[in-house]
């Protein structure tokens, strides 16, 4: 008898071998129609089904249909799809990393931090995510689409004038939270301790920035090539991302600080910004309740509540 986890039950399990589609997909839910096709083909489809091959299966509802998919036993897949927003979240493995730089005094000091796995928003949240969550909940609007009609052309663009809360409750809405600043950090840098989201040395054709022809958002994900070591887009340029911290210094910072209850930070830089903002350790304080034009934001969620249950 198969038996999900009502958390599991919000998110899609995509395998390794579907990750691959998916991510030179700009409309991933296109594909869902492919990856059901492929599992009909095996007969794997169902709540029920026999695991043939004695693999661990991972149970999703694609499409609002039960689907089963092999992967290797106790492997955590590499990318999920989660079902309640429709986004695509990438797998940042347990470990170490090197937080900060010696560039800024927010920034210092250099220090390694551990984080268990986790999963985090291959892009930005859209307009199109954010819409459909102000009409379940009857959450105000932003700025952009106060008129509830998305304007043409940006729907798959970041939502933007976004405040902390709204990140927040849009998150909880989703069942998943916002990433703290070092797992924004990690999920952008990597652990070779990386500049930008692409390496070390700056290329203004990776991303959308202040020098970009735009002077606008662009639909998240128009710099593959400028993606992070794990495949996380828009990890700099577009928008600024919320992080769930409060601002405050590093331990062991040189210029102690701690902005508790009065500026949460955010990361990532803007299309508007210059490149010392777009470095993956800047950190760029700001009051929760400002939703400016460039405030936007991604989710993450625990790899640990994402949890599948073997058949029995």
């Amino acid at each position: 008898m198969w038996s999900l986890n009502q958390r599991a039950a919000q998110g899609i399990i995509i395998s390794d071998f579907a990750m691959p589609v998916l991510a030179s997909e700009k409309k991933p839910g296109r594909n869902m129609k492919r990856v059901f096709n492929w599992a009909i083909s095996r007969r794997f489809c169902g709540r029920r089904c026999r695991n043939e091959r004695k693999k661990l299966v991972l149970t999703a509802l694609i499409l609002g249909l039960g689907i089963s998919v092999l992967a290797q036993e106790s492997a955590k897949p590499k990318a999920i799809r989660w079902f309640k927003d429709n986004s695509i979240m990438i797998l940042i493995p347990a470990g170490e990393f090197q937080m900060g730089s010696d560039r800024d005094a927010s920034e210092k000091p250099r220090h390694k931090v551990y984080l268990p796995d986790y999963y985090i928003d291959k892009f930005e949240v859209t307009n199109q995510q954010y819409l459909k969550f102000c009409k379940d909940t009857g959450h105000s609007l932003p700025s952009l689409l106060i008129s509830g009609v998305i304007p043409s052309g940006k729907e798959n663009h970041p939502v933007v004038g976004i405040g902390w809360n709204d990140a927040d409750a849009y998150c909880k809405w989703a069942g998943k939270r916002l990433p703290t600043e070092a797992e924004w950090e990690k999920a952008a840098r990597g652990t070779d301790g990386r500049t930008y989201p692409w390496g070390n040395a700056w290329d203004q054709n990776l991303c959308n920035n202040r020098t970009s022809p735009y002077e606008d958002t662009v639909p998240v994900g128009s710099y593959p090539k400028g993606a992070s070591p794990y495949g996380v887009m828009d990890m700099a340029g577009n928008a600024w991302e919320w992080v769930d911290d409060w601002y405050k210094s590093y331990p062991g910072s040189p210029v102690a600080f701690d902005e508790t209850g009065k500026l949460k930070v955010t990361r990532g830089g803007a299309y508007f910004y210059s490149i010392f903002l777009l470095l993956t350790t800047a950190r760029h304080p700001l009051p929760p309740d400002d939703r400016s034009e460039y405030n936007g934001f991604r989710c993450a969620i625990s790899a640990d509540k994402v949890k599948i249950n073997s058949p029995q």
